[in-house]
């Protein structure tokens, strides 16, 4: 609760466009408080993704509402608009949106669809630092925003992070919940690189897809949008002998994520019986390939000869 954390929280309101941001000891947090402050708790329900890290939906657990599964859309891996207004009921009080690997959910449709259903629209931009829809930062177009500056993301903190951001009222989150001094002052000296960072992994990303299409499916952002590529994800039915391949040939690839959320035993009791076919393909297909601003143009080179040559011998 010191001047570095007060600074911080100034720096990145400014950042994104937003009239403030609060500095949390993790996205999770942030996403717990965000709900708290927009008033939703037991006897709600909150729409959200089943492809998605458990936090979101452990958020929505916490804050005593019941999470609602809608599937996801086959090109952004985002929540489908089209698929949620048959889920709104009478105790539906919030969308929350999952800004997944940095890419832009249909931002344009979720609004309208939260202004005529008269719901708050959650923008879990935990991956989405710096991404941007029509212009503008994500995390500043809906009711709240939850950050993540967990040390692998776009912007890490040293340690754990987050920041809860957006047109609320400030929650009364507990000291304990707030981010420390240090983290603060380290991350306010790394946002100031963070668009030179930015620029780097959209070049790598560009000279992916020009050189796999053809060869692998990309995961989309919506139209009007720019990613900042927190993961490049490609989809092939031969995800699993491909990642194989390429770990012979020393490159590590990860699978976010292996299991949709309703097919996660810690959450059996609560989604069974679920069938969503999207999210449970992707979590078939998914990969996703080295993305990192000092990933060099021969490393990359490498892997994609290497994911080429893969292919051609099929």
């Amino acid at each position: 609760m010191g001047p570095e954390l007060a600074n911080w929280e100034h720096q990145l309101a400014d950042y994104l466009g937003v009239p403030m941001a609060i500095g949390l000891k993790s996205g999770t947090d942030a996403l717990y408080w965000g709900l708290r402050s927009l008033g939703i708790g037991p006897g709600d329900e909150v729409i959200t993704p089943p492809f998605t890290f458990p936090a979101t939906v452990e958020a929505i657990i916490l804050s005593g509402a019941r999470p609602v599964l809608v599937d996801i859309e086959p090109e952004t891996l985002c929540l489908n608009p089209e698929l949620c207004p048959e889920a709104i009921t009478e105790k539906t009080k919030a969308i929350l949106l999952v800004h997944l690997f940095g890419n832009c959910a249909d931002l344009r449709r979720f609004l309208t669809l939260a202004q005529e259903n008269r719901l708050h629209l959650i923008e879990d931009a935990a991956q989405a630092i710096g991404a941007e829809f029509q212009g503008k930062k994500l995390g500043s177009l809906g009711s709240c925003a939850a950050f993540s500056f967990y040390p692998t993301k776009n912007l890490g903190a040293l340690g754990n992070g987050g920041a809860l951001v957006g047109k609320i009222i400030k929650p009364d989150c507990p000291n304990s919940s707030r981010l420390d001094e240090i983290q603060s002052a380290f991350l306010s000296i790394k946002l100031r690189m963070l668009d030179k960072w930015l620029k780097r992994r959209r070049e790598i990303a560009h000279r992916y897809r020009s050189a796999l299409n053809g060869y692998v499916r990309f995961v989309e952002s919506a139209p009007q949008s720019l990613s900042n590529f927190h993961q490049f994800a490609i989809m092939t039915p031969y995800r699993d002998q491909l990642r194989q391949f390429l770990a012979d040939n020393g490159v590590e690839t990860m699978i976010y994520y292996p299991r949709p959320i309703h097919k996660q035993p810690a959450f059996a009791g609560l989604f069974s019986g679920i069938h969503l076919p999207v999210a449970e393909q992707a979590s078939r297909e998914i990969l996703c390939l080295p993305i990192r601003q000092n990933l060099t143009d021969g490393e990359q080179e490498a892997i994609i000869k290497l994911i080429t040559k893969f292919f051609n011998q099929l």
